[in-house]
Order: C-alpha cells, then structure tokens, then sequence
C-alpha cells in the first residue's frame, strides 16, 4: 500500500497526501507511533478519515511510508552529506564531513527522530535494513570521491570502517547538540569540535 501511495502521488491524483505525511510525521516525533492514532492524524492534516483510507490500510503504513520517502530524500545526491562524501577524496575531507552531519541533523531532524521511534516502538524493524546497507554506500561514496586512502591511511585500518566512523562520531556529535539540545556539550562552539575531532581522527591524541 505505502508503495502505492507514493504513485498515486508521482502522478498527480493524490492532493492530500503531503498533508497527511506531514502531519503524520509531526504527531509521530511528537506523541510516539502508539500515542498518535489515525484519527488525529486526519485531524492534524485537515482532511476526513475516510480521505487517509483512499491511500493508507493501516496507520504502520503511513510510518512506512514517511521513512521510505526520508530516506529517499536524504540520500539524494544534492544533500550536503552526500556532496562531502563525494566531492573530495577521503581522509581530505574529514572536516567537511563534520559540517556536512551538522546540516544533515538540522534539516533531517524529523527522519533522526522517526528512526528512534521505530527503534523504541518497532524494535528497529523497518530500518534494519536501511543500516544493514550501510556500509555498501560509503564503500560507493569512497570510490565515488576519487578514493587515494590507501597509500595515506594505516595498512592495518579499513578505509571503509575508518569513513564510517567518522561520519558517525560527528552524527552523534550533533544529535546531542540540535535534538538532544545539549548545547556545547563538549565544551566548544561546533566549529571547534569539528576540528577536534579531525585532528584526533588524522593524527590520533597522542604527543
């Protein structure tokens, strides 16, 4: 159903649909999956009940919906995130990759939360496989950049794992920072973090 929905949508019949998913996705980051019904989801966006059943059978639908079209959006090739991973070949671009989670965080907040609600209420069964796939794309985001790591990187440390790790770091860097609102958590202004944490990934902490 969530599969048709979204071509419904692409050709052009299905008016209510944004409303719905935003609404959806405010109520979903807001009240839990459990906690909002889709009664006030119809409420929220305006619409009648009936008009959520022309396009959904089931509220976990609408969920599976909302993250299938986040996910879409969020690994198009014109996200920061993407860019930084494909413009300049790793480990060059180790501090663009830290700005680069920052937008994403901003703009991708409601996507982060929606992850922690199918984590908390789902078990994680809608994104498991979204993460499982994971590595496969910065493995394609590596060679995509013009990848020359490994004449620069330890022999003994997968370039791969190593990309990973940063962007990772730096993602949950700014959870804490834009959703968790643990401003300078760190005891820095972002952009020093970000440079922290370049210098201890390139050079380690050691003298």
């Amino acid at each position: 159903m969530a599969k048709a929905a979204l071509k419904t949508k692409k050709n052009g019949s299905a008016p209510n649909l944004d409303r719905i998913l935003a609404a959806a996705s405010l109520l979903f980051t807001r009240k839990g999956y459990n906690g909002t019904s889709t009664r006030d989801i119809a409420a929220e966006a305006g619409v009648s009940l009936g008009n959520i059943y022309n396009y959904f059978g089931t509220k976990e639908e609408i969920f599976v919906l909302l993250l299938e079209k986040y996910e879409k959006e969020y690994f198009s090739p014109d996200q920061p995130l993407i860019k930084a991973l494909t413009s300049t070949a790793f480990p060059d671009n180790i501090e663009g990759l830290g700005f680069a989670s920052r937008e994403m965080v901003e703009k991708f907040s409601a996507y982060i939360l929606l992850i922690y609600v199918d984590v908390v209420e789902f078990e994680a069964k809608h994104v498991n496989k979204m993460f499982a796939r994971m590595r496969q794309g910065y493995a394609a985001a590596l060679k995509a950049g013009g990848h020359k790591a490994k004449s620069r990187i330890a022999a003994d440390i997968d370039p791969v794992g190593a990309l990973m790790m940063v962007t990772w770091n730096y993602f949950n860097y700014f959870i804490m920072e834009k959703l968790f609102k643990v401003k300078g958590h760190y005891g820095l202004a972002d952009e020093q973090a970000v440079k922290l944490f370049a210098r201890v990934f390139k050079r380690g902490i050691l003298a």
